[in-house]
Formats: C-alpha cells, structure tokens, sequence
C-alpha cells in the first residue's frame, strides 16, 4: 500500500497536469480534486472532467492520456453530453495502484 504523501503526490500532479493541459486549449473547467479509494491491496484514483468545444477533444484527451498511462493500467470513459442547451464532452479515469 502506498503512503499518504504519496496518495496526495499523486492528487495534485494529476490536478496540475489536467488543469494546465485544459487551461493551454482554452477550456473553462477546471479538475478540483481527485478521489481516492483505499482497499485492501490497493489504492484506486477516481476523476473526471469535461472539454466543452469538441474540437478540441481529441488534443486534451490524447496529452491527458498519455500522462495517466504512466500510472499504469488506466480505465477512461468519455461521453457527450447535452445539458440545457450546453454541449460538452465527460471524461471519466480510474486506475489503481
């Protein structure tokens, strides 16, 4: 099991990096936090955030990706959503550690 400095190490570089990976294409939202799930064996790492002009979709998600591929085995789920009158894209991550 990994520390708890470590766990929140790892919080606030994937904060960090979404963060700056959204704000360099323009994107309002903005990842507050990342969830963790302690189990017996391991930690899991929950988040999500949305791209709101889709064109710009395939270059956030490709540099985010990328960066929580270096974690490990990471489940990524995106969805399009239209909400009032607003459309953006959801993108869900989890992986464990």
């Amino acid at each position: 099991m990994i520390s708890d400095e470590e766990k929140t190490k790892i919080k606030e570089e994937i904060v960090e990096k979404i963060n700056s990976v959204l704000e360099k294409n323009n994107e309002s939202f903005r990842l507050d936090k990342v969830n963790v799930l302690n189990k017996n064996e391991t930690v899991k790492f929950m988040g999500n955030y949305r791209v709101y002009d889709r064109k710009n979709y395939n270059a956030v998600s490709r540099e985010i990706n990328t960066f929580l591929k270096q974690y490990g085995d990471v489940d990524i789920k995106s969805k399009k959503i239209r909400d009032s009158g607003m459309k953006f894209t959801a993108v869900s991550f989890n992986f464990e550690l």
